[in-house]
């Protein structure tokens, strides 16, 4: 029942670099806004409380051929994984069929789709260039991961979540860094 504008996938592409920068907002803030700007570009936004027992983050399906739809659980109730799960079901409606729907599986068969999913989200959040950049220091004191969440304009517990996911550095690691929601 969402209403929305007739999808666009432009609009959807420019709306995600604005919702990129939201990540340095509170909840409060930020989630009206997402909701808005991917309505404006054919896109309902709804949040739901996690599923028991599903281990399902997010999904993505097309209602009609001009209106998708993101459906997100805040399971982990951290940014990190709030933001990664946003953008990988956004990486969905722009590179993927509108005949397929798309069910967050941890642990699950990696599909191509997923995959290149996985990638749209870790780059929009983090362009690629500049992480091998960061990573090539070696130095992830939480002192140079703020500096550089700050020179990159992200939220810093985003680039504590990579390093963890990456194993760069251990999971217990800079969590004081990351919001919780």
């Amino acid at each position: 029942n969402i209403i929305t504008e007739t999808y666009n996938r432009e609009t959807f592409k420019n709306n995600l670099n604005i919702i990129r920068k939201l990540t340095l907002t509170t909840p409060r803030n930020f989630e009206p806004e997402m909701k808005k700007l991917c309505a404006e570009s054919g896109v309902a936004l709804v949040f739901v409380p996690e599923f028991q027992k599903t281990h399902i983050s997010g999904a993505t399906r097309w209602l009609t051929s001009d209106k998708a739809l993101i459906v997100m659980s805040l399971r982990h109730k951290s940014n990190d994984h709030f933001w990664f799960t946003f953008f990988h079901e956004a990486a969905h409606i722009i590179l993927h069929s509108k005949k397929d729907t798309f069910i967050d599986n941890p642990g699950g068969y990696e599909s191509p789709e997923e995959n290149e999913a996985n990638r749209f989200s870790r780059n929009i959040l983090i362009p690629e260039n500049e992480y091998i950049h960061f990573i090539e220091t070696g130095d992830f004191h939480s002192d140079k991961i703020r500096k550089f969440a700050s020179r990159i304009k992200i939220h810093p517990g985003i680039i504590v979540g990579r390093l963890q996911y990456d194993k760069y550095i251990k999971f217990s690691w800079y969590n004081d860094l990351k919001d919780k929601f």
